[in-house]
């Protein structure tokens, strides 16, 4: 029998999400105060090559630490489907801004990163910044886990949407990583706030990113789902097609 939810648990589940919400804000400061020291070490020009890669790299990991915190503050203030405000986007326009922000994170990776929408698609019912910042997070943690499990020197990620079934848009990021399918998703989010790596094949680092995005695309529409595009795996979401709207 399914215990119900009393007021005093509704209660406790706000000020933790409140309490997540200040860390959260706690969190970004240090790094924004990071990128600033960055940006002004770099300016130096008596560094070296080596010196000037690493501060490279140090300011890679903060914007990437910024965006998972700020992905992750989206998913905070969404209790529900209800408090999304979904619109009619063009989830082509919406990936075309994921790929734009990962494009330094790619390269520095050594990675190829390629769009591939299905001409022109019908707008989609989303919340266009929760579907950047879910593309954006499970992209980046594709891209970091694809060049831990291989030593090739150059990968290959995709940021693709195409139509699906009932008229439909599926959207998702897929690589060569290896070890993600619907299984280990299950049991990931059964994992969750109790093991310390919910998704043991994808390398440490990676999979609060994949989470994330997860958790995001649920609250709009479906969660992620194992899928695979041009010979490549990956995870996918289906986003409605709207029918308030149709772009000229």
């Amino acid at each position: 029998m399914r215990r119900q939810v009393s007021s005093r648990d509704i209660e406790e589940l706000a000020a933790h999400r409140a309490l997540l919400a200040a860390l959260s804000d706690d969190l970004t400061l240090p790094l924004l105060q990071i990128k600033g020291g960055i940006e002004l070490v770099g300016r130096s020009k008596n560094l070296s090559k080596t010196a000037n890669k690493h501060l490279h790299t140090m300011d890679l990991s903060a914007n990437d630490g910024l965006q998972l915190i700020e992905a992750y503050r989206l998913l905070l203030r969404t209790n529900n489907y209800e408090d999304l405000q979904l619109e009619p986007v063009a989830v082509g326009a919406l990936l075309q801004d994921a790929a734009h922000l990962l494009t330094p994170y790619a390269k520095h990776y050594d990675t190829s990163l390629e769009l591939d929408i299905q001409g022109r698609l019908t707008p989609v019912l989303a919340h266009g910044p929760s579907l950047v910042a879910a593309m954006q997070c499970l992209s980046a943690s594709l891209i970091r886990a694809q060049a831990a499990q291989s030593r090739q020197k150059n990968h290959r990620l995709i940021l693709a949407a195409h139509r699906g079934a009932d008229q439909g848009i599926t959207t998702g990021a897929f690589s060569n990583v290896q070890g993600l399918s619907d299984r280990t998703l299950r049991a990931a989010r059964s994992l969750v706030g109790r093991a310390r790596q919910p998704l043991p094949a994808v390398p440490a680092g990676a999979a609060s990113g994949i989470l994330v995005a997860d958790m995001l695309c649920a609250a709009m529409w479906q969660p992620l789902r194992a899928a695979a595009h041009h010979g490549l795996g990956g995870l996918a979401t289906a986003v409605p097609a709207s029918r308030q709207l149709q772009f000229m």
